[in-house]
């Protein structure tokens, strides 16, 4: 009961993940500004459809893909060069290399880059097959991380959890977020757990997902040996952890508590959402961090 309940305190803890420039996909598909990399080196710029930003609710439960929930499997994109052309164009993402969009709302870039996704499996190798999606990138180094999150909300039509949803980040509750760690110019990213596929009996052997995570690190981090120091280092002092965990949430709990005094609801849980974000995502980057000042 105690190893469920590590996992489970990580996994509520992941509701908070990418706490700012939160746009949900409520339906309508609308031509969204983009830059698209292709393979042979050349750019196009105009408007696609049919994708949702990396930071959208895909409406997944534990059990179901949110990969396919959230279109990363996708093979094409829908393109046109303006707003207004009538033609679209279908682009196969067998010739795509990333995907740089424009948030309308603020702005911002975001960029999803095509790998080959692979997992490690239970005797800790990296399965052989893989599955082609354009995963979102959450952060750039010598080691990318990409992630999305997977959630339910609330409808407007009911109290039901489902996929009609009014834009407010209020009524939802996030499942899990997936991760997947790559070099920024290879083909092949890893995903060291995928919770969609967890079972029952995976939540009672925490320490063997654990050592998912620590062989994850060490495949993509292969070529410095002293980084693999550092990952062996982690894995000695079981840095993936309850103890780690709640280690950090003392810590950055004094300061949250500080903020959000005299708050209430939505400005109060979006304070909640950026500190819990970082104590959730802290935990992945630690080692991205000691590879980018050990083997640079």
């Amino acid at each position: 009961m105690k190893k469920l309940n590590i996992l489970l305190l990580l996994i509520a803890s992941a509701q908070f993940y990418f706490a700012q420039s939160l746009q949900f996909y409520t339906g309508k598909r609308d031509f969204l500004p983009i830059e698209i990399l292709m393979e042979d080196g050349s750019t196009k710029i105009g408007f696609a459809q049919d994708f949702m930003l990396p930071d959208v609710a895909t409406f997944s439960y534990i059990g179901k893909s949110s990969e396919k929930s959230a279109n990363l499997h996708r093979k094409e994109v829908k393109f046109k060069s303006s707003k207004s052309d009538t033609a679209v164009q279908l682009i196969p993402v067998s010739d795509i290399k990333s995907l740089i969009y424009t948030n309308e709302d603020t702005q911002e870039k975001f960029q999803l880059d095509k790998r080959i996704v692979k997992e490690i499996d239970n005797n800790l190798e990296l399965k052989s097959e893989g599955r082609v999606l354009m995963l979102p990138l959450m952060e750039k180094g010598e080691i990318n991380l990409y992630g999305y999150r997977s959630m339910v909300c609330k409808a407007d039509f009911g109290s039901n959890n489902a996929a009609g949803f009014n834009g407010n980040e209020d009524n939802c509750q996030l499942i899990y977020v997936m991760i997947y760690i790559s070099k920024p110019n290879e083909t092949v990213a890893i995903a060291p757990v995928d919770y969609s596929s967890l079972s029952p009996l995976d939540l009672f052997n925490m320490k063997k997902l654990y050592k998912k995570f620590y062989k994850a690190y060490e495949i993509v981090g292969a070529d410095c040996p002293e980084f693999l120091k550092k990952v062996d280092e982690a894995r000695k002092n079981e840095y993936f952890s309850n103890k780690t965990f709640k280690e950090n949430k003392k810590e950055s709990d004094i300061e949250r508590k500080a903020q959000i005094k005299g708050k209430k609801g939505a400005e109060a849980s979006r304070i909640n959402m950026k500190y819990k974000t970082e104590l959730y995502t802290n935990m992945y980057k630690k080692l991205l961090q000691d590879y980018d000042q050990s083997c640079k």
